[in-house]
Parts: C-alpha cells; structure tokens; sequence
C-alpha cells in the first residue's frame, strides 16, 4: 500500500492532537511532522517534502492563506479554520477542501478521500477498477430500447443524470439507459471521468475549456461544474501548473 507523507501546521495543540488521531485511523497516510506556525513550516518545507499539508489559517506570524502563496510548489492541501470568510480566498488557490472548526471524523474523512483519490490518479493508481465490476477496461454493455449496446469509454464525452435514466453524449450517437450515476461512478475508470456536478460525469479527455462554472466539452456542449469540484478538477487538467 502506497505510504502518503503528511504534514500538519496548526498553532492550537489540541486541534493538532485531534489532526494526528484522526489520522491514525487512515493507514495510508504517515504524519512526518508537525508545526505551530507558518515559519516553521517554511523551515520544513527547505528540507523535506510532502504529499498532504493539513494548514490552519489563522496563525501567529503568517496565516495560512500567506503560508500557501509562499511555497511555490505547495502540496494537496486541506485549509482547517473557524472562520468559513476565508473559504473563497483559500479555493482560488485550488486547495482540496475547506474544513470548519471543530472538525467532525466523517467530514474530515470525505476531505481525506479525495485527497487520496488525487494522489493515487496523480500515481497512476486507480481506486476502482473497472474489472471489480465484471466488465471490460475499455467499454461497458448497457440496455437501450430493448438492445444490448456497447459503449466504449474513449467514445463518452459526458453522462446526463436524468431521475432514473442517464443519457450518453458521444462522439456519434446519444444513448439513453435505466441506470444511475451512482452506479457508473463505481465502473468508469477515475483517471478519465469525473463527477463534476450532481447530474453529469464527464470524461476528462474531452474536456477543451472551463467557461465560469461551465465546461466547454468537445462536441461545443457546455454543462454544469459544482464550485467545490471545480479546484479539484483544474487540478486534475493542470499537469504544469499553468492555471
């Protein structure tokens, strides 16, 4: 299992404790140090590098918001603070998630996964495979007007949820099936789509520009991002930190 490195900068002893035991419950990550203020974390940054960066914001010398500009290759970075006024600020710099104080498990969790979800595309890893669901790498078999028709995953463009039905957009032709989101989710490979609002998935691919919250897809179909997927994916598209 591929060990993760963890660093945790946050001034307040108890919250930091509280970071490392819900840590411990995550056998993937290894916390390799802890810092009380942004100095020190510029410090450590000089001598080690990481692959999750758990930051406070408000901090004695700098905050964390200042800490992040400052690092000119900043790890996955997870913004922890009681204040939710700073959460815009801290998206523009495309952090993962943005926790409020006090952290709950199940909520730092979430932010954890997609942490490790980014990480594992980012190894070439992936989470879920297409064969744990009995189907083949490259394509799928779904019902459509009383057929069995084949979609090849190189050939989907985006995936419409519409209530109990989804409709695939591809390169050449438009295909409606009683299925749900939740289930492709499970089945297409994570490197090539992702969920970019409640009602699409769109293959990563075919993606040939971001308008606002709109993706402007292949085919000229412009379709909804969600604002909290939006860091995650420009992510995911900026392999030189162009963005």
């Amino acid at each position: 299992m591929e060990k993760y490195k963890c660093l945790i900068v946050e001034d307040e002893i108890l919250a930091q404790n509280l970071l490392i035991n819900y840590l411990s419950k995550i056998p993937n990550i290894e916390v390799v140090g802890t810092c009380q203020t942004a100095m020190e974390a510029l410090s450590f940054f000089k001598n080690t590098t990481v692959d999750i960066l758990l930051l406070d914001i408000q901090m004695p010398d700098l905050t964390g918001i200042e800490l992040l500009r400052a690092i000119q290759h900043p790890p996955l970075t997870i913004l922890i603070t009681a204040y939710s006024e700073y959460a815009i600020e801290g998206y523009e710099l495309n952090v993962v998630d943005y926790l409020l104080k006090p952290v709950k498990f199940d909520r730092f969790f979430k932010a954890i996964a997609k942490v490790l979800e980014l990480l594992n595309l980012k190894n070439n890893e992936k989470t879920s495979t297409a064969s744990d669901f009995g189907v083949a790498p490259d394509y799928i078999f779904v019902k459509s007007d009383y057929k069995a028709v084949k979609v090849k995953f190189e050939e989907i463009i985006y995936i419409e949820g519409m209530q109990k039905y989804v409709k695939f957009k591809c390169k050449d032709a438009q295909i409606i099936s009683l299925l749900s989101l939740l289930k492709l989710e499970k089945i297409l490979p994570t490197n090539d789509f992702l969920r970019i609002q409640k009602s699409f998935i769109a293959n990563l691919n075919h993606i040939i520009g971001i308008e606002g919250n709109q993706l402007i897809m292949a085919n000229k179909d412009k379709i909804p991002i969600s604002k909290s997927i939006k860091p995650q994916l420009i992510q995911l598209l900026d392999k030189n930190g162009l963005l």
